[in-house]
């Protein structure tokens, strides 16, 4: 027997215990309730798997791709604004990088309510900061895009655009100059240079970002309610609904397995793929 290894695992076992308890856990429960009969409010029954076939015929397949799509439209947003201000940050910022960052981050620390409420106010078709800054300096009247779907989408970039921001900035701090300069030296435009060198080597910063910001956003729902006004109901509205008014716990249990599912169809693979050694400079 290899003593050496030993407290290795004696060290690892407490972070076992508490993914067991904290996170596998409430996963298994999860599970099994969504397979206990309609309006059932304990773990004891016949088990069924009408829940999700309910899931996908009773309409709450509409919801899960209004958060698919919120959700990848926000990924998508984010990262391509998030890449010349990272780029800048990084390479131009120089002693303002920090202080920039700060700013940047500041409204993280700030509930998320407030903010989105703060949003509203900017929104709105009169008396909005938006609208009537239009009006008076352009003379433009703009009708309100309160409680629509653009309202709520605008407000999860809003939100997340932090979360895919720095970890892309750690991403492009892996990028050495010398090699940016080596490849115009040799030819090579800016888009080339963007293509064969800067975008592969940030990959992994970049990768991190989309999944913090995709699925941040698949789990969100205070876009929605506060600044869509429920115009498109989302899978997290759904589920609430499911488990607080209806009372429907193992259809509301069904609807969280299945975001959970397809959470992790489309995060896992992009995880296997992702060197974190090399992200963290290991």
């Amino acid at each position: 027997m290899n003593t050496r290894s030993t407290p290795g695992r004696w060290f690892a076992a407490p972070v076992a215990v508490f993914m067991m308890l904290c996170f596998a856990a409430p996963i298994l429960i999860v599970t099994w309730y969504s397979l206990m009969p309609s309006r059932t409010f304990g773990l004891t029954g016949d088990l069924t798997l009408e829940n999700y076939r309910s899931a996908f015929t009773d309409g709450y397949g509409r919801p899960l791709m209004w958060s698919l799509m919120g959700a990848a439209t926000t990924t998508v947003v984010t990262a391509i604004l998030a890449w010349p201000t990272a780029v800048i940050l990084h390479r131009y910022a120089g002693k303002w990088a920090s202080v920039t960052s700060a700013l940047i981050a500041l409204p993280i620390f700030i509930s998320e309510s407030v903010r989105l409420f703060g949003m509203s106010v900017f929104l709105m078709p009169r008396g909005g900061i938006l609208a009537g800054t239009l009006n008076a300096v352009f003379g433009i009247q703009i009708g309100s895009i309160m409680n629509t779907w653009a309202a709520a989408q605008f407000g999860m970039i809003y939100i997340h655009l932090p979360f895919m921001l720095f970890p892309l900035l750690l991403g492009i701090s892996l990028i050495p100059a010398d090699r940016i300069e080596a490849a115009r030296d040799l030819g090579a435009n800016r888009w080339q240079s963007f293509r064969e060198i800067e975008l592969p080597l940030a990959a992994p910063g970049l990768m991190i970002g989309a999944l913090l910001t995709f699925v941040l956003c698949l789990g969100a729902n205070a876009e929605a309610a506060i600044l869509g006004g429920r115009a498109v109901t989302v899978i997290t509205a759904a589920i609430e609904q499911r488990f607080n008014y209806a009372q429907d716990w193992p259809m509301g249990a069904a609807l969280t397995v299945i975001v959970i599912a397809v959470t992790a169809l489309i995060v896992l693979p992009v995880l296997s793929r992702l060197d974190l050694n090399k992200l963290t400079g290991r």
